[in-house]
């Protein structure tokens, strides 16, 4: 099944077809339309549609206004919020649409403006090719927070104005109703904005490339001629101000009809023409005047109007959502094949238009089928006849409102069309999949996930692998949602760092010669095994040899160009994740594991040359792109908790620009140098999941999505804790103590796990004074102990650990 999503079909002028995806461009906004101060006192109320229920708690909201406010005073936000929500049951998007409101001295006549951030053309999901649209548009369409760092709509407003903050339209008639500006100024971000002007004794779209916004592409005027009609109209020109100055502009619906007039005075005025109604449309009561230029005293709307919401249903406020099958290739000629749809609609929908039109010949001819509603499976159904032809099929759905506006998917069709073929399928499926290549002893599985696709569909998906060159039986990946694939391969619980794990993914097409695709194409990808080695209570390496203490995948230890020393380094540029939505891990793991003290630090020099994500997005979202990260692991590598957040190139003004600056197509040239090396410092137990006296597994991973790439990620001077004289590696069957040096505590572990007899610690100073002593017992079935010694003033000591009078382990401690 797969989600499309339709608006309505706009002019035929505007509606060139696609030859090929056009890349989005961002526009950013400038000076928007402003609501001037009439001295004029018109004492009326419109409430909101259906009065005071309009507001009730339990009103389905149809989207998420989130409103950040600058300067604003505290009476002001209330009705501000007021206002935004009788929008959230009336504006419908699946992203929530962010508000900045902002309060300023703008001057004496102006009581507020506002425009759209910035707007964006060619974007996935817009109807109509090289057309402006406001950026809260472009995310319903998109389905996606197009522009995360910034916000949708920005309105400011005038804080010398005299303001009515009330909510129950009673604004007395010396006062402006702040509530009716609000949702003026509302409009004006959601649609009723562009870049028609008047300038130099010619009229323009005021944007380099000379183009419409999509409410440009509505307006006409008194000739049925379309101002954004290039062959009409050229920008700029004397012919188009003359336009804009004719008093005889209005906006026409897609069916023809006209809507509103547009207010076009004979002198332009920038921010009043165009973007509003002539006050003079309107009698009083009618909600449509919430967006005339000017605003009375004592005038209170709040409801945006009926021609205003179908105009910016027209925009694309309000969609038509079809999910359908498309229909896969398949081998066996039929006489009828079965089709469906289902079809959900914020317009009115004629429940008798639904139909599916194909054809053999690529439209030359073409037969229609009426699809019948289903209300059990709350879908449409019919069947169309193929006459157990072989060969290809084009089709398309359509549909059309109550008012005759029609619908198609794909847009534009028949000029754009979906297809399948039926007979003989020779082409193997197409796999996805980014190799494991590191699993642990303490918890040897391997979660394995790919994509698989194919025209005819999927069989199956399984991984086959082998150990110590033995084949094991296969493991089927179960499809989990669209063509993701996913398992746990599980492996026996005595694997050691000595065996060889290899494995391969195997998909079967479901066709009659069952076409094979695997992944590696050749062989097997292998998997290296990794079993941690006993603690250490610190580590330092400066990577200037080759050193065996770090599991690495896609790392290396060498001298990269650029630098005069060795480092732990990246592949460069680093690999790019084969899924769309999956990462590719990059994976440099230390073997020894650390005892964590009390405010212990990790340092180390890098350079972090990876792909920047979106402004004001963190690395669990999607829009963060690539990014590096320390972990660390308790469980000895069974699960990992961040040591730090993930972060990328953004966080070093010098990285980002070398990234983006030497950025072309899908790569970054920047290379790293050593003059780029900035210290980083991390104390593992201040907002951490790890506390002293945790054992814990380092690893330094970086995550790469699918697309941009570039150098990579370099690590020098490693240094996790202070390196100790005595014990810093506790090796098998020998007993130990750490940390040292502590702040208030040590553990004592190693015991053979048949000792029997009791175990004497003692310590004293080094003077020989004894300043603690005590016996414990059943050491052999604990094995570790904890001593706790908060009193004991800073300095060195002796702690003796003795056996049935047996020393075993005499060595010096340090008090923090």
């Amino acid at each position: 099944m797969r989600r499309l999503l339709i608006t309505v079909l706009t002019f035929a002028c505007a509606c060139n077809v696609w030859a090929q995806k056009l890349q989005p461009e961002k526009f950013l906004s400038e000076n928007g339309p402003v609501n001037i101060a009439s001295n004029e006192t018109k004492k009326t109320f419109i409430p909101p549609e259906g009065g005071d229920q309009f507001l009730k708690s339990g009103l389905v909201l149809q989207s998420d206004f989130q409103v950040e406010f600058v300067n604003f005073p505290e009476n002001a936000k209330a009705a501000f919020l007021y206002a935004i929500s009788i929008y959230e049951s009336t504006i419908s998007s699946p992203v929530p649409i962010k508000v900045q409101a902002k309060w300023e001295s703008v001057g004496r006549n102006v009581l507020a403006f506002s425009n759209p951030y910035c707007f964006y053309k060619n974007f996935d999901g817009a109807r109509l090719k090289d057309v402006y649209y406001p950026v809260a548009l472009v995310d319903k369409l998109s389905g996606a927070d197009t522009n995360p760092s910034e916000p949708d709509i920005v309105c400011t407003f005038n804080s010398n104005a005299e303001w009515f903050f009330g909510t129950n339209g009673d604004t007395p008639g010396s006062k402006y109703d702040f509530v009716s500006v609000a949702m003026h100024e509302i409009i004006h971000g959601l649609g009723f904005s562009g870049f028609l002007t008047v300038e130099n004794g010619k009229g323009s779209f005021n944007n380099s490339a000379h183009l419409p916004s999509i409410y440009d592409v509505y307006v006409f005027n008194t000739s049925n001629l379309q101002l954004a009609d290039k062959n009409q109209f050229t920008s700029p020109s004397v012919k188009l101000k003359n336009e804009l100055e004719s008093n005889g502009l209005l906006l026409k619906g897609a069916d023809g009809s006209d809507k509103e007039k547009i207010y076009a005075p004979s002198n332009w005025n920038n921010g009043t023409s165009v973007y509003h109604y002539p006050e003079s449309a309107f009698q009083d009561g009618d909600a449509d005047a919430l967006m005339t230029p000017f605003v009375c005293k004592g005038e209170a709307i709040h409801y945006p109007g009926e021609k205003t919401l179908e105009l910016l249903a027209e925009f694309g406020w309000k969609s038509v959502t079809i999910d359908g099958n498309e229909i896969k290739d398949f081998e066996k000629p039929v006489e009828k094949l079965p089709v469906f749809v289902k079809v959900s609609s914020e317009l009115d929908l004629d429940s008798t238009s639904v139909l599916i039109t194909y054809s053999t010949d690529y439209f030359t001819n073409s037969k229609s089928v009426s699809l019948q509603y289903n209300s059990e499976n709350r879908r449409f159904e019919g069947e169309i006849l193929l006459d157990n032809k072989k060969g290809k099929v084009q089709y398309y759905y359509g549909a059309k409102t109550t008012n005759d506006i029609s619908f198609t998917y794909p847009d534009r069709a028949p000029d754009k069309i979906l297809s399948f073929k039926i007979g003989p399928d020779y082409y193997p499926p197409v796999l996805k999949h980014n190799p494991e290549k590191l699993i642990t002893t303490e918890d040897p599985v391997l979660d394995i996930m790919a994509t698989a696709t194919d025209n005819v569909g999927i069989e199956t998906v399984k991984v086959e692998y082998k150990i110590n060159g033995v084949s094991q039986e296969p493991v089927v990946l179960k499809n989990k949602t669209l063509d993701i694939y996913s398992n746990k391969l599980e492996f026996p619980a005595a694997l050691s760092d000595n065996d060889v794990l290899e494995y391969r993914i195997l998909a079967v097409d479901n066709t009659v010669r069952k076409n094979k695709k695997y992944l590696p194409s050749s062989g097997f990808y292998s998997v290296d095994i990794f079993a941690p080695l006993k603690p250490v209570t610190g580590y330092f390496s400066n990577f200037d040899t080759y050193n065996n203490d770090f599991e690495i995948s896609d790392f290396e230890i060498t001298t990269p160009s650029g630098f005069s020393n060795g480092n732990l380094h990246t592949m460069h540029p680093y690999p790019e994740s084969d899924i769309e939505s999956e990462k590719y891990n990059l994976i440099a793991q230390l073997k020894y594991p650390v005892i964590i003290e009390e405010n212990g630090l990790m340092s180390f020099d890098e350079v972090v040359l990876v792909e920047p994500g979106e402004e004001g997005t963190i690395y669990t979202e999607d829009l963060f792109w690539d990014f590096v990260i320390v972990e660390g692991s308790k469980n000895n590598g069974k699960s990992w908790l961040p040591v730090t957040d993930g972060y990328d190139s953004g966080i070093d003004e010098m990285w980002k620009s070398k990234f983006t600056g030497s950025l072309q197509s899908n790569v970054s040239y920047a290379n790293g140098h050593e003059n780029m090396f900035w210290e980083n410092t991390i104390n593992l137990t201040e907002n951490t999941a790890f506390e002293a006296g945790d054992t814990v597994l380092f690893r330094f991973r970086l995550a790469s999505d699918k697309s941009v790439t570039g150098w990579g990620w370099a690590i020098d001077n490693l240094q996790i804790q202070n390196m100790t004289t005595s014990n810093e590696i506790i090796a098998e069957e020998e007993v130990a103590i750490y940390p040292n040096p502590f702040s208030s505590s040590i553990f004592i572990e190693g015991f053979d796990c048949d000792t029997e007899s009791d175990v004497e610690i003692t310590i004293t100073d080094l003077f020989g004074k004894t300043v603690f002593r005590d016996t414990r017992n059943d050491v052999g079935y604990a094995r570790k102990f904890k001593v706790d010694l908060p009193n004991l003033a800073p300095g060195v000591y002796l702690a003796n650990i003795t056996d049935n009078h047996t020393n075993i382990l005499n060595q010096r401690i340090i008090k923090n």
